[in-house]
This record gives C-alpha cells, sequence and structure tokens, in this order.
C-alpha cells in the first residue's frame, strides 16, 4: 500500500514538475516572439513636440564659418516627426556683410529642411534701411517664405512693398535680396515718386 502511494506521489510530482516546465517555457516563447516582432516592425514614429526653449537667441553659420543670420523669438518648439521648428513671434536678422542687412518679423514661424526654409505666418513684416548702394525697403504680408541660405524671399499671397517713396501691391512675389531682383506676379499696382537725389 505504502507502495502504492509513493509511486503516486511520484508521478504526481512528475506530472507537476512537467506542466511547470511547459508553462515556463511557453511564456519563454511567447515572450522572445514578442521582443523579435518589435524588432522586426518599424517603431511609429513620434509626433509630439519633445522639447522647447523659451526667449531663444541664435546665430546660424556660413559653410565658411561667418555668421549668416540671427533667429531669435518668445518660444522655439522642436517637432521631432519631421525634424522642424515652430516659432512664436520670430525676429530674422541677416548677419552677410556682403549684402544689405535684412530684418524680418512675423506672428508665427515654421522652420524646415536643416533651417534652409522658413515660413512666416501672419502680419509679416520685412525691412533693409537704405544702404549707399540699395533703397530703403519695406514688405508687408500675410505669409512669406524665406530662404535664408540663398538669401531669397517668396510669397502667394497679397504683399505690399514700399521702395523709398515708391509703393507696389500684387499678388505673388519672387525677391533676391542678393542680386536686388524683384517681382510682383499678379495683380500689380504701384505709385511711383521720384526718391531726392543723396548728397555727393
Amino acid at each position: 500500500m505504502k507502495n502504492l502511494r509513493s509511486t503516486f506521489r511520484f508521478r504526481f510530482m512528475l506530472l507537476l514538475t512537467l506542466c511547470v516546465a511547459l508553462t515556463l517555457g511557453s511564456f519563454w516563447v511567447m515572450e522572445m516572439m514578442r521582443k523579435n516582432t518589435e524588432k522586426r516592425l518599424p517603431s511609429a514614429p513620434r509626433v509630439t513636440p519633445d522639447y522647447y526653449v523659451e526667449n531663444f537667441n541664435y546665430v546660424q553659420l556660413a559653410l565658411n564659418g561667418q555668421p549668416r543670420y540671427n533667429v531669435s523669438g518668445q518660444r522655439l518648439t522642436h517637432n521631432p516627426g519631421d525634424d522642424s521648428f515652430d516659432v512664436i513671434l520670430p525676429v530674422i536678422r541677416s548677419l552677410d556683410k556682403q549684402q544689405p542687412p535684412m530684418t524680418l518679423h512675423s506672428n508665427t514661424a515654421k522652420i524646415e529642411d536643416n533651417n534652409s526654409k522658413v515660413n512666416m505666418y501672419g502680419n509679416v513684416n520685412a525691412d533693409r534701411s537704405a544702404t549707399p548702394t540699395s533703397s530703403k525697403f519695406h514688405l508687408q504680408s500675410e505669409y512669406l517664405q524665406l530662404l535664408p541660405d540663398d538669401d531669397i524671399m517668396t510669397s502667394d499671397k497679397a504683399v505690399e512693398i514700399t521702395i523709398d517713396q515708391s509703393k507696389m501691391t500684387g499678388v505673388g512675389m519672387y525677391a533676391n535680396n542678393a542680386t536686388m531682383q524683384l517681382r510682383l506676379l499678379g495683380d500689380v499696382h504701384g505709385t511711383y515718386r521720384a526718391t531726392p537725389r543723396r548728397p555727393q
């Protein structure tokens, strides 16, 4: 009788041990499959901003190491999904000594493509003071795209431009500060006033 009980107990313990081993083995296999699946599947891109800076100010350098332009603003937020930046109250100042200095500001802006493209929105203003080689320039629009590395500004919205005492309005614009080239693309109206000669 005792031998029968011992045999039964031994078989029960053996069966219990096998069940525990199978359970742990199954759990291990499932965990390995889950980890392998996570490695193979692309991770979902992060869409929420990952950091922000308040009252910021930075200088972008040209390839030769010289200051190219300065960007400041109330708040800069980084978007990791497309590596862009949203800016509140941006101010952009050109620092290239080879070109007449230009200052731009707006309500908001989006900086894209490794800082090579700046889209400015809402109450956009661009100002360039008169120099011996260039006229005083003022631009106002609700949208402006700035390509700071090329010193080019474009817009597909209505723009108002004042050059010295002359004023022009139109829809759509291309302006190159480096070559002093300016084109209004449609619905152009203007008032020309001769600029008084500067003393020699």
